[in-house]
């Protein structure tokens, strides 16, 4: 069967195109099974609205990855449904909320978890026109019942394939980060472990942490570096190193494999120690992301994070002793917290040695334990439909406030912090840099280049944005004083 997957668009102009991971592994094991596949990415294309039209597929398989894509994954089905062409919808919110993707009337089904063996085992039934009720992990509408099968078993990543960048030009994606001018993302696990009750893990990775084989993506990385001379590399493992013994594994690996490269990863800080980190240097690790989420004891434990903060305060210092460039994020906003609560948070990131410190707003995500709270306690309302979630606002977006601190405080701190993390440098042998500068250079240029309507519109919005931030970073020094924020 001939395939396309599409990766849809946003409007959000905060980061460069990321590599379409998902719908590349996906074409990758469904091309070795002997289909034909082509993937369009409207995200890198910034406004190119039209596959190509000869392709004429017989499946169509869209990402819904967020709620940011969802315009643009309902207008592109729309158009197929009208075709008589059938819908997929795939990717991690599609997945968190299959009733509702199908009750929009213009998705056929939604393959819930990793896609492969799922969308694998659909085309097969499609062609043999056998039953689909066994399929594991897909959803779907019978007799005008939405029918969701049962979980697919977690599929040991060994079994998958390394991923086929020749579906896309990688070229489009790279951009200039810590000590690199052209970084791209790969990842070495999936999941987590952790039960945060503010994450989609504990339901679609089964709260399991699995680590993919290093041959994997050493050759992957290998083959970005020979072909498109990438010099730095992003893990964006939901969890990097989650044991010393996998680390050093990770570590040795990287330098037998003298591939040159720079790296960063997510990670937990209080999962690390001094002898790790700078042996994660050692290997080249320049940068790393820490989740940190709240500068409260008692949100730690409510939230079920329960990170070590005396410890993570520690091993932040560590890094900039031993010169790895720490970005620390927190969540402004939980449910019911309180102005107190949000002063410890602040008085926290103000004690960190961390290069950035990035607080966005708590998003309740379907499917996690706090959102499930919420939708009992009935201070949320479970959507009904796709569309519903298109105007939902979350992370670096305020939409409704559940907190008792009123939305202009919010605003401030974030803002605050987000035009201070605009301007912090790297440190290159001796020279600095102001790192998210130059990423917003790159986009402006990219953007340009294209030349066309969508592309305005991320610059409009990416003016807006800016402007914004230091409207609220720069005005009302009363709530700056209040919070201390200086």
């Amino acid at each position: 069967m001939k395939i396309l997957l599409i990766n849809t668009k946003t409007f959000h102009a905060k980061h460069l195109p990321a590599m379409p991971l998902g719908p590349l592994a996906i074409a990758t094991y469904l091309t070795d099974n002997g289909h034909i596949v082509r993937i369009f990415d409207r995200e890198a294309e910034r406004g190119n609205n039209k596959a190509d039209e000869s392709f004429a597929p017989d499946l169509v398989g869209i990402a819904g990855h967020s709620y940011e894509n969802f315009p643009d994954a309902l207008k592109l089905s729309k158009v197929y449904h009208r075709k008589n062409i059938p819908v997929v919808w795939g990717g991690q919110m599609a997945s968190l909320i299959p009733d509702a993707v199908l009750k929009t009337g213009v998705v056929d089904f939604v393959v819930i978890g990793e896609g492969e063996i799922t969308f694998l085992a659909l085309l097969n039934a499609m062609m043999n026109q056998t039953p689909i009720k066994d399929i594991d992990g897909l959803a779907y509408i019978e007799n005008g019942e939405i029918v969701i099968n049962k979980d697919r078993e977690l599929t040991p990543l060994s079994e998958l394939p390394i991923i086929d960048f020749s579906f896309i030009n990688p070229e489009k994606y790279c951009g200039p980060y810590i000590g690199c001018r052209k970084m791209l993302n790969i990842h070495a696990s999936k999941g987590c472990a952790f039960q945060c009750t503010y994450c989609y893990n504990s339901c679609l990775s089964k709260g399991a942490w699995r680590a993919r084989p290093a041959e994997y993506y050493l050759s992957e990385i290998k083959y970005l570096v020979e072909n498109f001379k990438i010099d730095g590399v992003f893990f964006v493992d939901d969890l990097f190193g989650p044991s010393p013994a996998y680390l050093q594994s990770v570590c040795d690996r990287i330098l037998e494999s003298n591939l040159g490269i720079v790296w960063g990863c997510y990670t937990r800080a209080d999962l690390c120690s001094k002898e790790a980190l700078q042996k994660m240097h050692d290997a080249g690790c320049r940068w790393i992301m820490f989740g940190i989420e709240s500068g409260s004891e008692e949100r730690q434990q409510s939230t079920k994070k329960r990170l070590n903060l005396a410890k993570a305060k520690e091993m932040i210092a560590c890094c900039r002793e031993i010169g790895i460039f720490t970005n620390t994020t927190f969540m402004l906003g939980f449910p019911d917290e309180t102005e107190e609560e949000l002063k410890q948070t602040i008085e926290y990131m103000q004690g960190l040695a961390a290069d950035v410190v990035v607080p966005n707003y708590c998003g309740i995500l379907p499917k996690s334990s706090m959102y499930r709270e919420m939708v009992g306690s009935n201070r949320i309302q479970a959507a009904q439909a796709g569309f519903e979630f298109a105007d939902f606002k979350m992370m670096d977006n305020l939409g409704v406030n559940y907190s008792k601190i009123p939305d202009r405080e919010l605003k401030v701190v974030s803002a605050f912090y987000y035009w201070r993390g605009i301007f912090a440098k790297e440190s290159n042998q001796g020279k600095t840099s102001a790192v998210f500068i130059k990423r917003a250079f790159m986009q402006i240029i990219k953007a340009f280049r294209m030349g066309n309507i969508h592309s305005l519109q991320v610059f409009i919005t990416a003016v807006k944005e800016l402007a914004g931030i230091f409207y609220y970073a720069h005005r009302f020094p009363g709530i700056k004083k209040k919070y201390g924020l200086h």
